[in-house]
């Protein structure tokens, strides 16, 4: 690789950690049931299972050339013992090295990365550890817009990403919006019900000044995300703040803890223009979120709701198979016997038939049971670039049968692509090996889905572009995109000023992004 392709790497790689979080190296999309979701080798030695060699030559090596992915799966240079504190599943791991992950790395991604064709084929007997060589495992073409066409590659520890799929989280509960520009800003989203930070009376639009005594705009990196996203329980950080609208600080101190995973926030009817409108704050798309959807169904039915606005603006995504029923819990009848998504994988990969909405339960409480729907025609859903994968996919596949979507917000982020989740010795893979298509054929929406004046059928959906409104509550009928699906439902307009106070929260925390983990923005196959 020559140093020019290599740099670029580097800042790509770069961007999506300080996206992350930094720490968290590198959404799946989940689509069905069953998540589908180190040394130097030395001497003659290969520490056990076939033979070093990705294309059997002495060194190694040989460009072209790959042996099967399997010959090399889970032998590792620092194998594990014993079994997952999270799953109870013994670990698989077997005596290796790390040129055997890097060997398995490469004929892994040639065999099912949807773009194969773009790989660089690199040596693995290169100094580079297996997650820094799989880094480099992928395509640096660029889409008609100028952007990478892959923005999605990474990896993560696979003990987080089973908490992530368990409903397990450390924290205190803070989701957070971030200007990484000078200077630095942070401001709160939303707090978690129950959470350490709802504890303390944390309420959204509150600014983080200084944490532990020191501002915020001084901190080290690692030490900032260290304190916001303590990887720990019992982690203790004293947080100033100011709060919405207020001229002096405050101080608390919180502690994390583990907290569940809140899938469904917030879930209530409003009455507005003489009729009864349910509002659903949606977070992820993970197991548990399906007995929280069936709650909130049958409360919101129970409540004789005639209309849904979905808020999705910090949900990132998850798995397919969660997506494939809330589908079906939005729009009833009008799924049955239609297709879901269509999966387009790369050539060497058999092709899949294509996914149905799924009206059962596959978790938890409900497993096996019919699903509860509001049975609509159409869905008013809330969005900014915090909106991804999963989530996009909803918004897509009710597009393709017909149901009526419209987006209010921002443009969301622009990923129709999803995983199948590899784990081997110890970390969790993500490299892209699929397309998502609606049941008219589209998925071509790598720009994000648009807030636009009409529908045109492809990526821009008829709605209202407004600004993320921290000055409300999310929920309350004043913040700003909510008001606006409300008026677009009952005028068919959008509104053409914000609020003074609004306004001024625009110029300030509307300019950050929501903090995920990349490895949270998911479309997970997992069926």
């Amino acid at each position: 690789m020559n140093e020019s392709c290599s740099s670029q790497i580097q800042v790509k790689a770069l961007l999506s950690v300080r996206t992350l979080w930094l720490k968290q190296c590198v959404v799946s999309m989940s689509l069905g049931t069953a998540a589908i979701l180190l040394t130097a080798c030395g001497g003659g030695s290969d520490g056990g299972g076939g033979t070093l060699s990705g294309g059997g030559d002495s060194d190694g090596w040989k460009a072209g050339v790959y042996k099967s992915a399997d010959n090399f799966e889970n032998y590792c240079a620092a194998p594990r013992s014993g079994a997952s504190n999270i799953t109870g599943i013994p670990f698989p791991d077997k005596r290796g090295s790390a040129l055997q992950e890097k060997n398995f790395l490469r004929s892994w991604s040639y065999e099912t990365y949807l773009w194969f064709e773009d790989l660089p084929d690199l040596n693995p007997s290169s100094a580079l550890t297996p997650q820094e060589y799989f880094l480099r495992l992928v395509s640096d073409k660029k889409t008609a817009s100028g952007s990478f066409k892959d923005n999605f590659h990474w990896f993560e520890p696979t003990e987080n990403e089973e908490a992530w799929s368990a409903g397990i989280s450390y924290g205190y509960g803070l989701n957070l919006k971030i200007d990484w520009d000078a200077p630095l800003t942070i401001h709160v989203a939303y707090t978690d019900n129950g959470s350490p930070a709802a504890a303390k009376g944390i309420k959204r639009g509150t600014k983080i000044i200084a944490i532990d005594g020191q501002s915020v705009t001084t901190l080290n990196t690692d030490i900032l995300v260290d304190a916001l996203r303590p990887p720990r329980i019992n982690a203790v950080h004293e947080f100033e703040l100011q709060e919405p609208g207020a001229v002096g600080t405050r101080k608390v101190t919180l502690e994390s803890a583990s907290l569940p995973t809140e899938s469904v926030s917030i879930a209530k009817s409003i009455t507005h223009n003489g009729s009864k409108v349910a509002y659903l704050q949606f977070n992820t798309f993970i197991p548990d979120a399906q007995d929280q959807w069936v709650t909130a169904v049958n409360a919101l039915n129970a409540a004789g709701v005639s209309d849904l606005v979905l808020d999705l603006r910090y949900n990132g995504g998850g798995y397919i198979s969660v997506a494939a029923q809330v589908g079906h819990m939005i729009a009833g009848a009008n799924t049955t016997n239609k297709v879901f998504y269509q999966n387009v994988a790369n050539s060497k990969m058999p092709k899949e038939q294509p996914w149905a909405f799924l009206d059962t339960g596959l978790y938890g409480l409900n497993k096996s049971l019919t699903l509860p729907t509001l049975n609509l025609q159409r869905v008013y859903v809330l969005a900014t670039g915090g909106t991804c994968s999963a989530s996009e996919l909803v918004i897509n596949s009710l597009r393709g049968i017909g149901v009526d979507v419209y987006l209010i917000g921002d443009t969301t982020c622009g990923k129709p692509y999803g995983f199948l989740p590899q784990p081997n010795c110890g970390t969790t893979y993500y490299t892209i090996q699929f397309k998502a298509i609606n049941a008219k054929g589209f998925g071509e929406y790598s720009d994000g889905f648009i807030p636009s004046s009409s529908d045109n059928g492809l990526d821009k959906i008829k709605g209202c572009k407004v600004a993320d409104d921290l000055a409300h509550e999310l929920g309350d009928p004043n913040e700003a995109l909510l008001a606006a699906a409300l008026q677009l439902r009952a005028t068919g307009t959008c509104p053409t000023t914000a609020t003074g106070r609004q306004q001024k929260l625009s110029e300030d925390e509307n300019t950050g992004e929501f903090m995920q983990p990349e490895t949270r923005k998911l479309l997970i196959l997992d069926r």
